[in-house]
């Protein structure tokens, strides 16, 4: 791989992880598909601010994308730089499997729930089944920035 093409996946792969993995820390968007259908129905949200947020959509993927191609495609690194790369690429795989397989199938079925005064026992069962998937989900995203961090850190060319 050309180096500077190296250079510039690494910047958008840096910042696309960071901002992923701020996101899961901080904020209510995931920045993965799927993440607006995590949010609370709100009958005054207005289909414009959500048609502004679709973009963050994009961020997960191409994070995950320019990391898998930094662990498949780069020539002459070292092996901790391979490997950090790899575990990036692992992490924010990770992060987009526990969105779309974990998180989001659990917000449908608490949103599908009838309103109640006191909460069901699957209802919390669920609750607490969607707050550790989102820790590890969060974990994981974070691991994937220091890695990513490590990883261009790292001296480049092996000896």
């Amino acid at each position: 791989m050309n180096r500077s093409i190296e250079s510039i996946l690494r910047f958008v792969n840096v910042t696309t992880s960071g901002l992923l993995a701020g996101s899961l820390g901080f904020g209510e968007a995931a920045l993965m598909p799927g993440w607006e259908y995590e949010l609370p129905s709100r009958s005054d949200r207005r289909a414009a601010d959500l048609a502004i947020k679709r973009y963050f959509n994009a961020i997960g993927p191409v994070a995950l994308g320019t990391a898998v191609t930094l662990a498949v495609g780069s020539r002459g690194v070292r092996p901790m730089k391979r490997f950090l790369d790899t575990a990036t690429a692992i992490g924010l795989a990770g992060v987009l499997a526990a969105t779309i397989m974990v998180t989001v199938p659990i917000n449908k079925e608490l949103e599908a729930q009838p309103a109640s005064d006191y909460p069901s026992d699957r209802s919390q069962s669920l609750t607490r089944n969607w707050s550790r998937a989102h820790a590890v989900r969060t974990t994981l995203g974070i691991g994937a920035f220091v890695c990513a961090v490590a990883s261009n850190l790292a001296n480049r060319h092996a000896k």
